[in-house]
């Protein structure tokens, strides 16, 4: 019984977001338009969310990725030693 409850309540969620963002953006805005006209030529990405993700936040994810690397890294440092000083 609690399984279908489980269940139901994700169909519920699911079909409620999907309403939610279905459609178009209602605005344009210029970031936007620049974003569809230059995409592929500033980065060469034929995807817009590719280039969008890796050609004009490219500083910004790698920065991201030092920061999850190095925090990840101090996690193990600490539990290896095995709360040992």
């Amino acid at each position: 019984m609690r399984r279908v409850v489980e269940i139901i309540a994700v169909l519920v969620v699911s079909l409620i977001l999907a309403l939610a963002l279905s459609g178009e953006h209602p605005r344009q805005t210029e970031t936007k338009e620049a974003i569809v006209e230059n995409g592929l030529a500033d980065t060469g990405a034929r995807n817009l969310v590719t280039s969008v993700y890796l050609g004009y936040r490219a500083f910004d994810t790698f920065g991201e990725t030092i920061v999850l690397l190095v925090s990840v890294s101090g996690v193990i440092y600490f539990l290896s030693k095995g709360g040992k000083s």
